[in-house]
């Protein structure tokens, strides 16, 4: 851990990632008991932990090396090796290693993370009999030396995001003592047979190479089968599996079902990443799970799920950002479905236990109702992308079941002919826990908002809207009439209108988000008066937009509150630099300006001109 300190959240997920720990939850225990012993000390509001000071020198003093982020460029002598029980290197500049370091004692090697380093030689691991955890991901490896499986004593062996490393040999068999495999987001052609001898395995992650052309039949190591058969079923200790492929590789497509049904096989099994060209396949699965006489068959319920359903090919772009599906791919129990067809009874079970769904380009669903009655109760990220005759989020004519009561983010990509959020009625409860709304190039949305569905959406943290040029309002209300401004989006921070040729109002001037922190408007030519009560927020601390269009801003009348003064806060957007690249500059200026000044100690007037009778 790092002298100044660590980001908690970023502490807990590489536990995660390094299999050291499951669940979020086990961590933040974790890291609050180490607190409480005094063994860590938090900094930065809590956010960040470190080692104490006094804690950090009798580790320095006894068997542990901590090199680690230290931009090192060469590293330790043979000799410097010697003593150590732990020794972290990670994150560093070297491109190369000792020839033979002498280490009876060391039992955890860190090497993760070192960009340069492309060959271990071929003794390294020779003086290292107790070794159990080697990480050595995120390097540019190609092979691994022999030395490696002479490891008797090897548990756990990283390899994450090795992009060049093509070859898993045979020799990996040997290291029967191995308990975590892990190479997810290397190049690997094929599993060796071999892989069926590590019967001690409890975690195993792979990604495999898509190559669909004959560039490897030649190859030693091609397989016609990318897992080759009873590789699978005969590791019976798995508890978690991993397989990353991509959907163009033929040799996946024509072999998944005899995998599914080793899988199928695997009692103890409660993590599976596995993707399914067919919905059949889906099929086998559950049918499986059903069945008493089969435990990976582990109760789907319980289990943690990534399914991905449906044959498709791999996007050089996608039309959905990195961050976005890298959220998605972070839930514990989630369904992606590519170019569905239907409304297949097995995705309608799946979905009722799924936590988070990508409903990707599907051809004829014209709104998330149509996937049956009760399904989605657990749903809390949703991303809809592509699907061309969705008309509405939620449909109570089709489905009056559906409330999403759940859901906490729902982004939505080029829906063409979306028209509404909601159709039909909106029942008390629905879109409760919604923290964050995204709409992204919708060009016949005229709907997001009406005034019944205000007091539910109390949890709304964020709303992005972006290419939606028939949007006039956020809100539509019933009654024409309604002039009462009302408090609603209590937990609204942020709101971002961006490229909206026909938006003249933003609430109407009947919401009054009390606690807006942030507005981002560009490319919206029709806003030329704002209402105070949009910008009642005594926690307001950033609002951007182009130059020009603030200069000729003008307020409409209110009859509770006076033009406000926000000249100090408001932060031009330049027309000849990147939207994007702007928004995140000035979003770093706008988190220092909310830890400059608390909303607590703010003064009531500060920025605002409130008129009394």
């Amino acid at each position: 851990m790092e002298r100044e300190g660590r980001d908690k959240v970023d502490l807990i997920q590489e536990w995660i990632r390094h299999a050291l720990i499951r669940k979020f939850d086990e961590g933040q225990k974790i890291v609050g008991d180490l607190l409480s012993a005094f063994l860590l000390e938090s900094s930065e509001n809590g956010s960040s932990v470190r080692i104490r000071k006094e804690i950090r020198e009798v580790l320095v003093n006894s068997l542990f090396l901590p090199q680690g982020g230290r931009g090192l460029t060469k590293a330790p002598r043979d000799e410097e090796w010697e003593e150590f029980f732990e020794i972290h290197l990670m994150n560093n500049k070297f491109s190369e290693l000792p020839n033979t370091p002498n280490c009876p004692q060391l039992v955890r090697l860190f090497l993760q993370n070192n960009h340069f380093l492309r060959v271990i030689p071929p003794l390294f691991f020779q003086h290292m009999p107790m070794l159990q955890i080697l990480d050595l991901s995120h390097t540019k490896i190609r092979l691994l030396p022999r030395s490696l499986y002479g490891l008797a004593q090897l548990q756990k062996l990283f390899l994450r995001s090795c992009k060049l490393f093509m070859v898993l040999p045979p020799e990996v068999g040997e290291l029967h003592n191995l308990k975590v495999l892990d190479f997810e987001g290397t190049e690997i052609i094929r599993l060796p047979v071999e892989v069926g001898k590590l019967t001690n395995l409890t975690s195993l992650k792979m990604s495999f190479y898509g190559n669909t052309d004959d560039t490897w039949k030649d190859d030693r190591y091609y397989s016609s089968r990318i897992i080759p058969q009873n590789v699978v079923s005969n590791l019976l200790q798995l508890e978690e599996l991993i397989i990353d492929v991509s959907p163009d590789d033929k040799r996946w497509n024509s072999n998944a079902k005899d995998i599914v049904e080793e899988v199928c096989q695997l009692d103890r099994l409660n993590t599976l990443q596995i993707y399914l060209p067919e919905v059949l396949l889906l099929n086998e699965l559950w049918k499986n799970a059903s069945s008493s006489s089969s435990a990976a068959a582990a109760n789907i319920s319980g289990m943690h799920f990534r399914f991905t359903v449906g044959s498709h090919m791999k996007r050089i772009i996608s039309r959905v950002p990195l961050d976005v599906a890298a959220k998605f791919g972070e839930q514990e129990r989630y369904l992606k479905y590519v170019n569905g067809e239907c409304f297949p009874i097995e995705i309608e079970m799946i979905l009722g236990e799924a936590t988070a769904l990508f409903l990707d380009r599907h051809s004829i669903a014209t709104s998330l109702s149509e996937f049956g009655t009760g399904t989605m109760k657990n749903l809390k990220c949703c991303v809809l992308a592509e699907c061309d005759e969705i008309q509405a989020i939620v449909d109570t004519g089709v489905n009056r079941y559906l409330s999403l009561e759940s859901l906490e983010y729902l982004n939505v990509y080029y829906m063409k002919n979306l028209k509404s959020m909601w159709k039909g009625k909106f029942q008390r409860g629905s879109l409760s826990c919604l923290k964050v709304l995204a709409l992204y190039t919708c060009p016949q949305l005229t709907t997001i908002f009406t005034s019944n569905m205000i007091f539910s959406l109390r949890n709304l943290e964020e709303l992005v809207v972006e290419d939606c040029p028939k949007i006039e309002s956020l809100v539509v209300t019933d009654d024409p009439n309604a002039t009462q401004p009302m408090v609603g989006f209590l937990k609204l921070k942020k709101i971002s209108l961006h490229y909206m040729p026909r938006l003249v109002s933003i609430f109407n001037g009947l919401i009054t988000p009390l606690n807006l922190e942030w507005m981002s408007l560009y490319d919206c030519p029709s806003l030329k008066i704002l209402y105070p009560e949009d910008v009642w927020s005594r926690n307001l601390r950033t609002i951007t937009g182009e130059a020009k269009w603030w200069e000729e801003l003008k307020w409409n009348d209110s009859k509770r509150l006076g033009p406000p003064n926000l000249h100090s806060i408001f932060v031009p957007i330049y027309w000849d630099k990147d939207l994007m690249t702007q928004l995140a500059e000035i979003n770093v200026q706008h988190q220092a300006r909310m830890q400059e000044t608390e909303p607590s100690q703010q003064p009531a007037d500060e920025g605002q001109v409130l008129v009394t009778p």
